[in-house]
Formats: C-alpha cells, sequence, structure tokens
C-alpha cells in the first residue's frame, strides 16, 4: 500500500513536471527540427529521460527547465548525428556529384569582391565598424550588441542600418572606381 502511495505521489510529480513545461521544451525542440512531428517525438524522449531520473523532482523549478532543456539539445544532437549517418553515399555516388569547386575566374572575382568589401569597412568609423563585427562575425542580436553599447537598441538599429547604408555607398564607389580602370 505505501508503494502504491508512492508511485501516485511520483506519477503526480512527473505530469506536474509535464503539465509546466511541455510548451516550453516543444517550443524549443520545434524551432531546432524540421517538422513539428520529430519535435513531438523528441519532447517524448526528453520527458522519458526526465520519469528515469529520480533527482529531478527534487531540484526548484528553474533548475528543472535548464536540466529539460539541456537534454532536449542533447535529444537534437543525438537527431542530427542519426540522419548524418544514414545521408552517407556510397563511394561511387560521391564520385559522381558535381564538383562545385571554383573556377579561377570565380576565385579571383571573389578575392576582388572581399578586398573591396574589406577597404569599405576600413573606412567606416570605428562605431560602424564595431557594429558589423559585433553582428556578423560575433553574431549577436541587436538587443546583446544594445546591451554592450550602453545604448537603446532602437538606437542600435537605426544605426545599424545606416551603417550598412554607407558601407553599400562606398563599396559601390570602390567597385565603379576599379571597373573604370
Amino acid at each position: 500500500m505505501q508503494q502504491l502511495n508512492m508511485d501516485n505521489a511520483q506519477n503526480g510529480v512527473d505530469s506536474t513536471l509535464y503539465d509546466r513545461f511541455a510548451g516550453i521544451i516543444f517550443h524549443d525542440l520545434f524551432q531546432q527540427v524540421s517538422n513539428e512531428q520529430d519535435a513531438e517525438d523528441l519532447l517524448l524522449e526528453v520527458f522519458l529521460a526526465a520519469l528515469q531520473d529520480k533527482s529531478l523532482s527534487s531540484l526548484p523549478a528553474g533548475r528543472q527547465l535548464t536540466w529539460l532543456r539541456r537534454v532536449a539539445r542533447n535529444k537534437v544532437i543525438d537527431r542530427y548525428r542519426h540522419i548524418a549517418l544514414l545521408n552517407l553515399l556510397p563511394i561511387e555516388q560521391a564520385l559522381e556529384m558535381e564538383d562545385t569547386a571554383l573556377t579561377p575566374e570565380q576565385y579571383t572575382e571573389q578575392k576582388e569582391n572581399y578586398e573591396r568589401l574589406y577597404q569599405s569597412i576600413a573606412q567606416l568609423t570605428s562605431l560602424q565598424r564595431e557594429l558589423i563585427r559585433l553582428r556578423y562575425r560575433n553574431g549577436l542580436r541587436f538587443f546583446e550588441i544594445a546591451a554592450i553599447l550602453e545604448k537603446p537598441e532602437g538606437t542600435v538599429r537605426q544605426l545599424f542600418v545606416r551603417t550598412l547604408r554607407r558601407l553599400r555607398t562606398i563599396y559601390d564607389q570602390l567597385e565603379r572606381g576599379n571597373s573604370n580602370e
């Protein structure tokens, strides 16, 4: 009888855990996989893992969510690894695939474009260069850049748009100058 009460108490904790966090975890998963069915399958795997971990129910809600998100992330990684293994091609088929390497002309043109871009960036102000670096090299979002620069997010967005316009203008001028030669 005591075991039955323990099982019922555990089921209550598990269903509360599911009720509390399933929507959040499903949303996280759905953004990382290709379709809703895959997200649902992974959600099931995450909560099956949660059922097997007896210490999870003793954690505070924030730590439970962190634990579930980590497991969900690992499940997504495992899914993509599994898919990658299934997509390996036989060597004969791989040899028949089209070569997408750049021709020497394309390589030279790409190199010239990059040089023009670097010259254009060098003509920007230090703040504009910093915006470009934070957004494209570091991959930060506008609210993160705003926090670093200690400016409102709207201001950062406007500065960024102006920076891109200025960069395009300089790049086009350099391109026209090189084509006139």
